[in-house]
């Protein structure tokens, strides 16, 4: 049962778009899915339909010495979602103070939940150096560096990748413009960099995310035949085709 954490060293490179789309497919598809919210801003659960940000949610309630699973919500497509919750500047910093002397809060928490064996959980995260992510991190199986073709990622891609100690790192171009001759320039230098762990499936820039964003839909009912879902589409077959080969016990050839 694959954990990823969603992570990136960019702000607005689409990180819980991301993470409620892959979700959304896992479910759709008849597989346990759950998004799992580590962050703050708290807003990954208008992506499955809320009409406002949940007061409830896993942090929220378990600094105030609550139980936390019982803060999880359920999409109409059977998807699992566990928000943040609301929390005010000094309670987050308190919130934060706790998980840098418990680095596996998450992790240790994810691992009570009765998860069937082929499910998958996607973990949304901040921003990445933070104390949140450090979090999401260390409680996955393997990390999903998300990247834009611009200056930005390009100048953070080396440091982004010695965050992530010894979890294997998965990457994919996120809003790319193929019309954009710079963003294929900085494509091209990500498969150099990164090679076979780079998605070829770059997820395109498509307005159908946005506006289903703002009607609360899924992308794939607000635009079920968008360039954009059949890369997300793509991109959820790929990362388990990865998930599995890393599983996969290597043999040699026998002579």
């Amino acid at each position: 049962m694959p954990c990823i954490a969603i992570v990136s060293p960019c702000g607005g490179c689409g990180r819980s778009t991301l993470t409620a789309s892959l979700a959304t497919l896992t479910a759709r598809s008849g597989v346990w899915g759950l998004a799992v919210e580590c962050d703050p801003q708290n807003l990954l659960a208008l992506h499955f339909g809320a009409e406002q940000a949940p007061a409830e949610g896993m942090a929220s309630r378990a600094a105030h010495g609550q139980v936390w699973n019982t803060a999880a919500l359920a999409a109409s497509d059977g998807t699992l979602i566990l928000p943040f919750g609301a929390m005010d500047a000094p309670a987050l910093v308190d919130w934060e103070r706790r998980l840098i002397v418990e680095p596996d809060w998450l992790g240790t928490r994810l691992d009570t939940l009765a998860r069937p064996a082929e499910s998958w959980t996607f973990i949304d995260t901040p921003r990445a150096p933070s104390v949140l992510t450090r979090q999401a991190v260390r409680a996955a199986n393997a990390v999903l560096l998300v990247l834009r073709a611009d200056g930005a990622s390009m100048t953070l891609l080396e440091p982004a990748l010695q965050m992530f100690d010894d979890k294997p790192v998965l990457a994919v171009v996120n809003a790319f413009e193929p019309g954009r001759a710079l963003q294929n320039d900085v494509l091209a230098v990500f498969y150099e960099r990164l090679g076979e762990r780079l998605s070829p499936y770059p997820v395109h820039r498509d307005e159908a995310l946005p506006e289903a964003f703002a009607r609360r839909m899924s992308p794939e009912d607000h635009a079920a035949h968008a360039q954009v879902i059949h890369d997300l589409h793509g991109l959820l077959r790929w990362i388990q085709r990865q998930c599995r080969l890393m599983t996969e016990p290597r043999t040699g050839n026998v002579v």
